[in-house]
């Protein structure tokens, strides 16, 4: 197979968030790079403005003379260009497929877990990049400190965020595997939990001969897991016993996290400047990372400090008289608990106002429960219909969710219309609004301060 610099390749979705960065990736490694989608993106305009050939919408006449096809997992096999590809004779792969082959020859640094990827990924990449180690790194939302969610780099390194939605990871040969936090999820695609649990085992077991595996030892669901022979494996943790640990976490004036990163030799003070707890332990992941590589520590904490945060992960997105608008992808239980308890550290005396787009009917479906048990944090919640994704209705809808969740102040309504009008009419100076949302519930808050403004 010819070098990736030598080639033309075709990318059918290359307009998701999953196949843009790749496009880009492949883009800066010289490859020659077009592709399609179904309609126009943020994405799409992007990759144009980068000098990447884009089509929509999809046709079997955008298949020129490419040397290889790659499709992403929505891509079906009655789409006309991947007919046309295969009747031709051209070399398909699917992405998962296909990020082993682009990632040979780099150390691959692959973080994955229920929670925290995006950020934790996004976290050593900065620190990296601080670092002058110019790391090539995938992540799925843009780095608010670089300006970008990709880049083929020029260093050995190359940072992933290793989603295991239909066992994407597996495509990968990680130098280090590493875990963030592990949870039940996905039960389109992972039916048990021991099933999800056996993808995450079989992402550890190709870790490379000479690499090594990093665990979180205050997470239960890792210990069934572990390191495949001759690997060297590290814990990480704050409660637990572990390899490298956070001590003396506190909040400090900004509302945000400090803490001592500890290796049993050294001690590295570390303050955070985005919120939440959970954050320490996404710090804590990237300075076991740099530990093991006998990294800079001090050079690495002063990175961490200056870490800005990521698009879509407690990103504050307006201000208007006082009433401030966030927009957070929490979509699980946990996640949702995370981003409450951080928002109640951030803002301990105002009113804080959740609004909760429930994201697929199976997830909302099987992790009801603990999805009822969310919002503690939170003085009002507002609930929204359920946003279906890839799924169809069933026998399960909204008004299940409303009998389950049990609030003091708990309300439906169905619309991010009606939604921002009934915000437009109720809010109040100091109230601090808070979308968790996978789906397009990031769009009320926009909507309520353009309502706002010319109220």
């Amino acid at each position: 197979m010819k070098k990736l610099s030598e080639m033309k390749i075709h990318i059918i979705g290359i307009g998701g968030t999953g196949m843009a960065p790749i496009a880009i990736v492949l883009h800066e490694m010289g490859a020659d790079v077009s592709g399609s989608d179904r309609a126009e993106s943020v994405y799409t305009q992007d990759l144009r403005a980068r000098g990447i050939r884009v089509s929509v919408p999809q046709c079997a006449g955008n298949i020129e003379d490419p040397d290889l096809v790659f499709y992403s997992s929505a891509i079906h096999d009655d789409n006309p260009e991947l007919a046309e590809a295969r009747k031709r004779g051209i070399q398909t792969l699917k992405r998962r497929e296909f990020l082993g082959f682009m990632l040979s020859g780099r150390k691959t640094a692959a973080i994955a877990g229920s929670h925290g990827k995006s950020t934790t990924t996004s976290m050593l990449t900065w620190a990296l990049t601080q670092l002058d180690l110019a790391p090539g790194f995938i992540v799925g939302s843009s780095v608010k400190d670089m300006g970008r969610n990709a880049s083929a780099g020029s260093g050995g390194i190359f940072v992933i965020e290793a989603d295991e939605y239909d066992n994407m990871f597996l495509g990968l040969d990680p130098y280090a595997a590493m875990l963030t936090k592990v949870e039940y999820d996905h039960p389109d695609c992972f039916p048990t939990p021991e099933i999800y649990m056996q993808a995450f085992q079989n992402f550890l077991d190709r870790t490379r001969p000479d690499g090594f595996v990093l665990l979180n030892a205050d997470d239960p669901n890792q210990t069934s897991l572990s390191a495949p022979e001759e690997r060297r494996v590290y814990y990480y943790g704050i409660e637990s016993d572990a390899d490298f640990k956070a001590l003396n976490s506190k909040l400090s004036a900004n509302g945000c996290y400090e803490f001592c990163f500890d290796d049993g030799n050294r001690s590295v003070p570390v303050s955070l400047s985005i919120p939440g707890k959970h954050n320490v332990y996404n710090a804590l992941l990237v300075l076991s990372f740099c530990a093991v590589n006998g990294f800079d520590l001090r050079k690495a904490a002063e990175a961490l400090s200056s870490f800005h945060g990521i698009g879509r992960r407690f990103e504050q997105v307006g201000e208007w008289n006082g009433i401030r608008f966030i927009d957070d992808y929490a979509h699980h239980p946990t996640e949702i608990k995370a981003t409450l308890k951080a928002a109640r550290d951030y803002f301990p005396a105002h009113r804080i106002r959740a609004i909760w787009q429930p994201h697929t009917y199976s997830r909302t479906k099987s992790l009801l429960p603990d999805f009822a048990a969310s919002f503690a944090d939170a003085d009002e919640v507002i609930i929204t219909d359920i946003y279906a994704a890839r799924e169809s209705y069933t026998d399960f809808g909204i008004e299940d969710v409303m009998r389950a969740v049990n609030h003091p102040c708990v309300r439906h309504l169905a619309t991010n219309q009606e939604v921002t009008d009934y915000l437009v009419r109720s809010l109040q100076p100091g109230d601090v609004v808070i979308t968790l949302s996978a789906g397009d519930a990031n769009r009320i808050s926009p909507m309520t301060l353009e309502a706002l403004k010319h109220a």
